[in-house]
């Protein structure tokens, strides 16, 4: 945690002709965020995309999937990234909209030095692997039914995100793998079968 954008200035340094982009999260980037003004003073071209969600995510997701626990102590001061970043003279971007979110990107990466690109996400969404373990979906469970405060939201968004999961045909759970088990292993259109 904290080390994305000082190994981003690292990086640019080392290899002053590459771009070198730094994938952080608000938690993690507010505990060093003042190095931008290094990447400024020497007028350094990286770019910083910062995954906000004003929750210290990583703990959040660790206490309930693999304690059991509730959230606790993880809400964080909204930070704008942006007025930040305007305030230690590099150029900061905000992208909320899904549907813009490729041409801001975009144009945030082709700016000249350095930028910090703010990506507004939901903090109920589970950072969690595509197949969890039944003990983490247990622990889960246990810390919603323990009375997160976010429960009905979490629970709401693992919902949705199930649903839109087998929409997708390439996914495992999508609905080509579900009509490839019905017809006994061989995924339609290719005759080839499923492991």
């Amino acid at each position: 945690m904290a080390n994305g954008l000082p190994y981003a200035i690292a990086a640019q340094v080392a290899f002053p002709k590459r771009q070198c982009v730094a994938f952080v999260g608000d938690g993690g980037f507010s505990m060093l965020m003042a190095e931008m003004s290094t990447a400024v003073k020497y007028e350094l071209p990286i770019k910083v995309i910062v995954i906000k969600n004003n929750t210290l995510g990583q703990i959040k997701w660790e206490q309930m999937v693999f304690l059991g626990n509730p959230e606790y102590g993880v809400d964080m001061l909204p930070i704008d990234h942006v007025k930040f970043a305007e305030s230690v003279g590099a150029r900061g971007v905000r992208i909320e909209d899904p549907q813009r979110c490729r041409q801001q990107l975009a144009e945030a990466l082709s700016t000249e030095g350095p930028v910090v690109i703010e990506c507004v996400v939901d903090p109920n969404e589970p950072p969690m692997p595509a197949k969890i373990k039944p003990k983490q979906a247990k622990n889960l469970a246990e810390a919603l039914a323990r009375g997160d405060a976010h429960r009905g939201k979490i629970a709401t968004t693992i919902f949705r995100d199930e649903v839109d999961e087998v929409t997708f045909e390439e996914s495992p759970a999508g609905v080509v793998s579900r009509v490839a088990d019905k017809v006994g292993g061989v995924i339609p259109g290719n005759g080839s079968k499923r492991e």
